[in-house]
């Protein structure tokens, strides 16, 4: 496997760099330097493994950034549907509040003093005491002090992240992003959550990365 802190600090090398090349497509642009932040962090996760305050600051700041990932990933979708503008407005002013609320489902951010949710078995992370990462089977591996799911259903994301484009005119990268995630899901099945939540942001550069760099192609195919 290439999971390791010096490949995640290439991946996000790599995202930076061709999300400043392709600025004129802002949407494309500032997507791929989102998620170069995120390899950033995974990065400096690795560094600080034996460090509890500085995992707990950076987890914290990974579990921001998978809050926003619903609206990156629908502006990616929104770019190659510039016919339905009012649309992805819609969508993408949902994910945008929705990354602002989320945010702060987790102890460190919650100002409401809500009741914390409970692990649904041995391998649920997203339900933990504390907010902090560890070193999984393969990579690093996320764990969130979150509040109860009936303040912000998961569920929620997942609508987000995969139902809007399928309805769009960019629903052909909606289904490919479905079963690149669900493929990601079954090999990895075994693993805790927080490591496959992990493994599945590190990883998606394998497919946003090609979207962007052959994007005025796959406009032309999707037209035709």
């Amino acid at each position: 496997m290439c999971f390791s802190e010096s490949q995640s600090y290439i991946h996000a090398i790599v995202l930076f760099v061709t999300g400043i090349m392709i600025k004129d497509k802002w949407e494309l642009s500032i997507s791929l330097i989102f998620l170069g932040f995120k390899d950033l962090l995974q990065g400096l996760l690795y560094h600080y493994l034996e460090n509890k305050d500085k995992l707990n600051f950076y987890t914290s700041l990974s579990w921001v950034h998978i809050c926003f990932q619903p609206l990156f990933v629908n502006l990616i979708s929104s770019y190659f549907d510039k016919e339905n503008k009012i649309y992805w407005n819609r969508i993408l002013f949902i994910s945008l509040i929705y990354g602002i609320y989320a945010s702060s489902s987790i102890k460190e951010f919650d100002m409401t003093d809500s009741e914390m949710c409970i692990k649904k078995n041995k391998t649920d992370d997203f339900c933990s005491k504390e907010t902090t990462s560890y070193l999984g089977t393969y990579h690093i591996a996320y764990k969130f002090n979150r509040n109860s799911e009936r303040v912000l259903p998961r569920w929620w994301y997942m609508l987000l992240v995969f139902v809007p484009s399928i309805f769009s005119n960019s629903k052909v990268i909606g289904i490919l992003w479905l079963f690149f995630v669900g493929l990601i899901e079954f090999i990895f099945r075994h693993t805790n959550s927080g490591e496959r939540g992990a493994i599945w942001c590190y990883l998606s550069i394998i497919f946003a990365l090609p979207l962007a760099i052959f994007s005025d192609k796959l406009e032309l195919m999707m037209k035709n």
